[in-house]
């Protein structure tokens, strides 16, 4: 069986506070855009070779295959969930980089949650298997949704689609140096106090109705079962008022940490290219576009004028949502 694993960009992120578990409660936009890791799935005969039958193989070495990587558990906690004895062979081409804020990992256990639900026949229903991704990963849930755009809050794994029928493009520039989201995060509850976030402008920006006004007036945010108050009409969710709210509050903690990343996004502005942000966690950063003519007009100005990008590691993608 074949499987195609999208990655994502985070449109809109902000961090509203620590929880208890040690995870943070956010707030974000995803979209999932059309960039994707192939896998294949292979039954193998009886139990098959390695542990508990389970053989994981990738083309890219930061990849676990290990029984501490999330393919692996993945696997195994549906194996021990319904007593599964077959053995199951997995293979893993990456295309979306490793440690990038574009969501690979949890995008590829996502898609192998699906494969095997089907390879295995276990007739789960789309609500089962979110709540099976919850257990495994913040963004496996979106992934799962089927949507290409959500309003995600929670550790990010509570998902409202969004009904918004755009389709844009986006220029993702991956800078080759590995970030992990739990030193991010981290490194943000430490420089909280420092006066390091800025106040949401989602609420002030997109078209509202009655409700969701008096939700902002209180200062309050929408939580799952009000998104639809967020964005009642979208028809009315344009290109214009998306790219005026972009946000992310990881952003600067990034941008502090890589100098590169940091000079990356100066570049971008100083040269026009106005609606970038980084995705995530970091370090990719992508710019938004309306257009495909748009985007690659975008890709050859910034190779002139910031030739960094042409190094080896470095990766430039032009993709659409998907």
């Amino acid at each position: 069986m074949i499987l195609y694993a999208p990655a994502k960009v985070n449109l809109y992120l902000r961090i509203l506070g620590k929880r208890s578990d040690g995870y943070h409660d956010i707030e974000t936009i995803f979209e999932r855009i059309a960039l994707f890791d192939k896998i294949v799935l292979s039954s193998l005969k009886g139990s098959g070779p390695g542990e508990r039958g389970i053989k994981i193989f990738s083309d890219h070495p930061d990849v676990p295959v290990d029984k501490d990587g999330l393919v692996y558990k993945t696997v195994d906690m549906l194996k021990r969930r319904f007593n599964i004895s077959k053995g199951i062979e997995v293979r893993i081409f990456k295309r979306i980089p490793v440690a990038s804020g574009l969501g690979g990992g949890s995008s590829d256990a996502a898609a192998i949650l699906t494969g095997l639900n089907k390879l295995w026949k276990l007739s789960l229903s789309s609500a089962e298997l979110i709540e099976f991704g919850k257990t495994l990963g913040a963004d496996i849930p979106f992934f799962l949704s089927g949507s290409s755009f959500a309003l995600a809050e929670g550790r990010g794994d509570k998902i409202v689609p969004l009904d918004w029928k755009m389709r844009w493009w986006h220029l993702l520039v991956y800078v080759p140096i590995r970030l992990f989201s739990k030193d991010i995060y981290e490194m943000y509850s430490k420089n909280v106090a420092s006066d390091l976030t800025r106040e949401p402008q989602i609420t002030k920006i997109l078209p509202l109705d009655a409700a969701a006004k008096s939700d902002r007036d209180k200062g309050s945010l929408a939580r799952p079962g009000k998104a639809e108050r967020l964005f009642p009409n979208p028809a009315k969710v344009t290109f214009g008022n998306v790219t005026n709210f972009i946000k992310n509050d990881l952003e600067e903690v990034v941008l502090k940490k890589e100098p590169i990343v940091a000079k990356l996004k100066k570049t971008l502005e100083k040269i026009g290219l106005a609606h970038s942000l980084v995705s995530g966690s970091g370090p990719s950063i992508f710019i938004l576009f309306e257009k495909r003519k748009e985007a690659m007009a975008g890709k050859e100005l910034l190779i002139r004028r910031f030739p960094v990008v042409k190094r080896e590691g470095w990766e430039i993608f032009m993709v659409p949502t998907a």
